[in-house]
């Protein structure tokens, strides 16, 4: 392993250390175990829209990357909120399109988190009302990463839980503990509530070519767990099971474990005290499962004459075919984004995407 791998790029001279170090810091260790011969580098900026935005144009900007991972975002209803407040300009999205439509020209491969509050993203800022996905996410020049949950046994009000086989990443299984559980504010139980792999429809971007008459895409099939009353979340007594059909990009494109419960070690320098030798935590999130897959990209551009190049065209052609690397995860039942659940038979959802990967026959489907 190289020891000068590693190098941070400041983006309009942003002199913070600590801001996101934690997100930062995640996202390094993920993509550096995925491809430990690598060379990775890290933006820096304020943890806010301009900060993104600078970032995103200093990585296309300058080319030397040949995947890019971001963790960071809002969603849909907070950027429609802060639009009409004057905080974020009007032509956010296209100016975000732009810059993703330039590294895709260049071949940059780009991944992005598509929200860890399932169907609902956002809804811990107060901003969301209902459904809404991520930006930026929700760019039809990104392949979105969502999340998955693997096999365990859970003890929930003291019975047991067994999730048998790897499905999507949401929380509702879990319903039973917290009803008897303490929360020690609203936020506090909105966190445990709503915790899952963001997906759905973008009411920003239009159905995207790659994905225009695909199986499953713009259909869809949800079971409808929340309504809202004064702005609040008020979980139904009765659950309803609900299917139609819906317009614009459709998100996730593919997932991988996510779930904090069963996630991953991190290595994190405590920031109060950062001559402390660190500490081991668990941490999960579609942020973790993001540069996961920038790192592959970059080891299986290895095999290649070059650059992956942007990813979804390619793969909704692979998912198409018999020898398909992808795996759906299509079941009606226990397997939800707290909304969105899988349609049997069909090949998208838009609590999985295409489903999970396997790594082999996507390489060989790159490179074959």
């Amino acid at each position: 392993m190289k020891s000068n791998r590693l190098s941070v790029y400041r983006t309009n001279g942003y002199k913070g250390t600590w801001d996101g170090y934690d997100e930062t810091t995640m996202d390094v260790e993920q993509a550096g175990a995925i491809a430990p011969d690598s060379n990775i580098k890290t933006y820096l900026a304020q943890s806010n829209i301009t900060g993104m935005v600078n970032s995103i144009a200093a990585a296309a900007g300058q080319n030397v990357v040949d995947s890019l991972s971001l963790s960071w975002g809002q969603s849909e209803a907070q950027v429609a909120y802060e639009i009409k407040q004057g905080i974020t300009p009007r032509k956010y999205n296209q100016i975000l399109n732009l810059l993703f439509e330039q590294a895709a020209a260049q071949g940059i491969s780009v991944f992005t988190a598509s929200g860890d509050n399932g169907a609902y993203d956002g809804i811990t800022t107060g901003m969301t009302k209902g459904l809404s996905v991520d930006t930026p996410s929700n760019s039809p020049y990104v392949t979105s990463v969502g999340g998955t949950t693997l096999p365990r046994t859970y003890v929930v009000n003291k019975k047991k839980v067994t999730i048998l086989t790897e499905r999507a990443w949401g929380s509702e299984f879990l319903y039973p503990n917290y009803i008897h559980q303490r929360f020690f504010s609203q936020m506090d139980m909105i966190q445990s509530y709503f915790s899952g792999g963001g997906g759905g429809f973008s009411k920003y971007n239009a159905t995207p070519k790659y994905q225009s008459g695909f199986s499953g895409v713009g259909t869809y099939k949800a079971t409808q767990l929340w309504t809202f009353k004064n702005g609040q979340p008020v979980r139904l007594k009765h659950p309803k099971q609900v299917s139609g059909t819906k317009s614009g990009r459709n998100l996730p494109d593919i997932s991988a474990n996510a779930d904090p419960f069963t996630g991953y070690s991190m290595f994190v320098t405590p920031k109060k005290n950062s001559g402390a030798k660190g500490e081991w935590e668990v941490s999960g999130g579609t942020s973790v499962v993001a540069p996961q897959m920038a790192a592959a990209s970059a080891l299986m551009s290895n095999n290649s004459v070059g650059r992956l190049g942007f990813w979804n065209p390619q793969i909704y052609k692979f998912a198409a075919t018999s020898s398909s690397p992808f795996t759906p995860l299509d079941s009606r039942t226990n397997n939800t984004n707290l909304y969105y659940t899988g349609q049997p038979g069909k090949l998208y959802n838009q609590a999985t995407g295409l489903g999970t990967i396997d790594f082999t026959k996507l390489n060989k489907a790159f490179n074959g």
